[in-house]
């Protein structure tokens, strides 16, 4: 089965990530929520449709009990409630699922009847629509909600019948099991009891006032307040995220339980998703533990160093900050460019402003991608870095549960209660580089939207000096650096940017290290926090 969109995840999480559900089944609506297995959500007026003007005769075709054959229709329905948050209202839905949930005693296919119903709909039109593009064996059918449901909204509704919750509960257990069988969702499960909340009203306040403060996505979309409009009121409206659509997102996420945590196929590497990871970065934020803030620990330009591992590039390293300097690009726009670019079809990838910077630096390595994606399709890079990226965080989330620690994951990225941050930074560090994979991971205490004051130290009594040549890159800069203060060694930063988040002093100072004799040199410009 082919992933749509593909070419557009993003490497990390925010609303955009929500597409990565809808194209793989197993991540689909029919990820079943803990616990209310017999909840789901379904279109207004569905349900009252259905009953009132749908042609009994065809509804008897489903099930000659009449309640049973519109609950069927109704959870068939249910599997596209996701597509009201996603820019595509296409969704693929696998009829080994389909079947899955609607057979008789007898294992006979009824979810074709099924669509025979929803597709004739009333005289008012079909509740739903069926793309002609369907190729056996290669992609599963597509479906969307037609236009009246699509602008109806969702509501809550039981299910009632004995056996469709039945049904539905051995696949919440089958689920259940599978996840307990893959450590990162394993250790979600864990989590999830120490995981606090906002409520949509705190929220709400928050948004408005990120709005003001002219907070982007991490794909550049401006976050905005719809204010009851419709999207045709912007005109750029497809570069904008709105607080009330995320808010509505985060509800649908939340609202009636979590997701269980489920591992996808081949072709996303076996990428978890679960109601964390789909949620819009800048709600993610607000989780609390104990109320306290998570801090974030991801890696620096994970898949670009993936890329070149795995095409044998010369570069090590790499950060979208030295991308950044050495391209003339902007780095915001270095950020959003390496989220899609090694996902891209050939032709689209040499339109990308990044590809000038690759040609020029790792010219073989492209070569390598090419012939790669011409032998095996443009699809083949990115499942590679996907399961590279899937088997590192494997690795560093079973190291920590060992020792007892428990995080959310976010793809590249863990969230974790701040007394485990080091700790946490320190086995990143270590195992990616088991891994063979040339990066370091960064603990992220300063929102990346926020507006950032570099300058240079010049106070030579407050700095100290590193030799960014001779540190040893394999152990984390910031122990280095510290241990070599503990032992009493006057330091001094040469050249060191200082980077201020909205509390911070130069007293916790996030710094940039490089070596000003030796340019080339330069600690892949990682950021620690240098404490007094």
């Amino acid at each position: 089965m082919n992933l749509k969109n593909e070419d557009n995840i993003a490497f990390t999480g925010d609303t955009g990530d929500f597409e990565l559900l809808q194209n793989d089944y197993k991540l689909s609506e029919s990820a079943l929520r803990f616990p209310n297995v017999n909840s789901i959500l379904i279109p207004k007026k569905a349900e009252y449709n259905l009953r009132k003007y749908v042609s009994k005769a065809m509804l008897r075709k489903v099930d000659f009990d009449f309640d049973i054959a519109v609950e069927k229709c109704l959870v068939f329905l249910s599997n596209l409630a996701s597509t009201y948050y996603t820019d595509s209202k296409w969704k693929p839905l696998s009829s080994v699922l389909l079947h899955e949930q609607s057979r008789n005693a007898d294992s006979t296919f009824i979810y074709t009847k099924i669509i025979e119903v929803l597709t004739a709909g009333t005289s008012n039109g079909a509740f739903i629509e069926v793309d002609g593009s369907y190729q056996a064996g290669v992609q599963s059918k597509k479906f969307r909600f037609t236009e009246i449901y699509l602008k109806a909204g969702l509501v809550e509704y039981i299910i009632k019948n004995t056996e469709i919750i039945r049904t539905r509960n051995k696949m919440y257990y089958k689920q259940l099991y599978e996840a307990f069988q893959n450590p990162i969702c394993s250790n979600l499960i864990a989590t999830y009891p120490k995981i606090n909340l906002p409520t949509s009203e705190e929220l709400l306040v928050i948004g408005k006032q990120l709005v003001k403060d002219g907070r982007c996505t991490k794909k550049g979309k401006i976050l905005t307040m719809r204010n009851k409009h419709v999207n045709e009121y912007w005109i750029d409206a497809d570069k904008r995220s709105f607080v009330e659509d995320n808010i509505k997102l985060f509800e649908f996420l939340t609202s009636r339980g979590f997701m269980i945590p489920s591992a996808g196929d081949m072709y996303s590497g076996g990428r978890v998703v679960d109601s964390f990871t789909l949620m819009p970065a800048w709600i993610r934020e607000q989780i609390t533990i104990d109320g306290k803030k998570l801090v974030e620990c991801d890696y620096s330009a994970l898949h670009p160093n993936i890329a070149i591992k795995l095409y044998n590039g010369s570069l090590s390293y790499l950060t979208h900050g030295i991308v950044a300097e050495q391209s003339g690009i902007d780095l915001k726009k270095v950020k959003i460019e390496h989220l899609s670019f090694f996902n891209m079809k050939w032709d689209d990838m040499r339109k990308s402003s990044l590809f000038n910077y690759y040609s020029t630096n790792e010219p073989d390595m492209l070569a390598r991608i090419y012939k790669d994606k011409n032998e095996h399709g443009h699809k083949i890079t990115s499942q590679k870095m996907f399961g590279i990226e899937v088997g590192i965080m494997s690795a560093v989330i079973m190291d920590l549960n060992a020792k007892g620690v428990y995080v959310l994951y976010v793809y590249d990225a863990l969230l974790c209660e701040e007394k485990d941050s080091g700790l946490i930074a320190e086995t990143m560090n270590r195992i990616i580089l088991e891994h063979g994979v040339k990066t370091t991971a960064k603990l992220n205490i300063n929102n990346e939207d926020n507006p950032i004051l570099e300058t240079n130290l010049t106070n030579k009594e407050e700095i100290i000096v590193v030799d960014a040549s001779k540190l040893n890159h394999g152990i984390s800069v910031k122990n280095q650096i510290l241990e070599r203060i503990k032992n009493g060694e006057e330091l001094i930063f040469v050249d060191a940017v200082i980077e201020f988040g909205r509390n911070d002093t130069i007293l916790d100072k996030v710094v940039k290290i490089c070596d000003k004799q030796n340019p080339e040199a330069c600690y892949v410009s990682e950021s620690f926090i240098m404490s007094a």
